[in-house]
């Protein structure tokens, strides 16, 4: 893909902290403002003297959504800079998570020192094409790098500044960081099993089996079932078990991207019971990292049973 340029700072009516008049004006005008990423959610590096360069990258971005570049650069020489173009470089594994073609930008620069944010997915990169600091001038400029749908991992950066004096550039090499240091979700898919399937005598026994779907590792997962007032005497081993509730609460531990585990609950029906609609439902309480789909969270198995005599599922 070709490099795209945003020449005209549309977007750039986004950003996060605005002082005094220029705030005043957007609102005037009616330009919206959202604000950054909150400072838990970002990480921020600093090269130079104190306010010489700062790259503030969001932790975190859900697929579809945006990772907010905010970049503040000032001129602590004594000397003006005729350019100072920053280059951000994306690792290889960024290609299946950012498109940087489609970015947008935002500055609060009145002097002129932005004069373009391109980004290049062939690539991997976008340049931020800074100019004509005098000593002392300083500059914020904000990019944001659209995500895929179909985003996930992590994706690392490296930025490099080439400051350009009247006796020769200066090249700054900015360090790295990484976007998406959130593990990537697991989707946790729940199945039922339930046994006798013909008639049986008192006893069911429901097998509920949690696949991982990935694309991440669960580190923590827990399963609950719940069963209706013609079971009784729950049986669940390695699992709480709450009969005023009617629930059985199981800790499944860790589970791998592509793994499985299975948690078996056994019920007796309760004598005098007559019912074509016993149901026994196993649904995720829980899990870390987020599960990000619900629909598949749960799963029901449904009983018959004659007097408690003659079960069957």
């Amino acid at each position: 893909m070709s490099p795209t340029t945003c020449a005209t700072p549309g977007r750039t009516r986004r950003t996060s902290v605005v002082s005094g008049l220029l705030l005043a004006f957007l609102a005037a005008v009616g330009v919206v403002v959202p604000q950054p990423a909150a400072a838990d959610d970002a990480t921020t590096i600093t090269i130079g003297q104190p306010g010489h360069i700062t790259l503030t990258a969001s932790r975190t971005v859900a697929p579809g959504g945006e990772a907010l570049l905010d970049l503040v650069y000032t001129n602590t020489s004594d000397r003006t800079i005729a350019s100072a173009p920053l280059t951000i470089t994306f690792a290889p594994e960024a290609d299946s998570s950012i498109d940087a073609g489609r970015l947008s930008w935002w500055s609060p620069d009145v002097a002129g020192h932005t004069q373009a944010v391109t980004g290049d997915t062939a690539a991997r990169t976008v340049t931020v094409d800074w100019r004509s600091f005098a000593p002392g001038d300083t500059n914020r400029t904000v990019v944001y790098i659209p995500f895929k749908n179909s985003a996930s991992g992590k994706v690392p950066l490296h930025a490099t500044l080439i400051e350009n004096f009247d006796d020769g550039p200066v090249t700054t090499d900015l360090g790295d960081l990484t976007i998406n240091t959130a593990p990537p979700a697991a989707d946790l898919a729940v199945s039922l099993d339930s046994s006798p399937k013909g008639l049986g005598v008192l006893y069911a026994t429901f097998t509920a089996t949690v696949t991982n779907q990935g694309p991440g590792n669960a580190t923590a997962a827990r399963l609950r079932f719940t069963y209706p007032a013609g079971f009784a005497q729950p049986s669940a081993p390695g699992c709480a078990v709450n009969t005023s509730a009617r629930t059985v609460t199981c800790d499944l531990g860790a589970i791998p991207a592509g793994g499985s585990v299975t948690r078996s609950l056994g019920l007796h029906t309760q004598l005098l019971v007559i019912s074509s609609h016993l149901t026994v439902t196993a649904a995720r309480l829980d899990s870390s990292p987020a599960d990000p789909r619900s629909s598949n969270d749960s799963a029901s198995a449904t009983c018959s049973a004659i007097t408690g005599l003659l079960v069957r599922c």
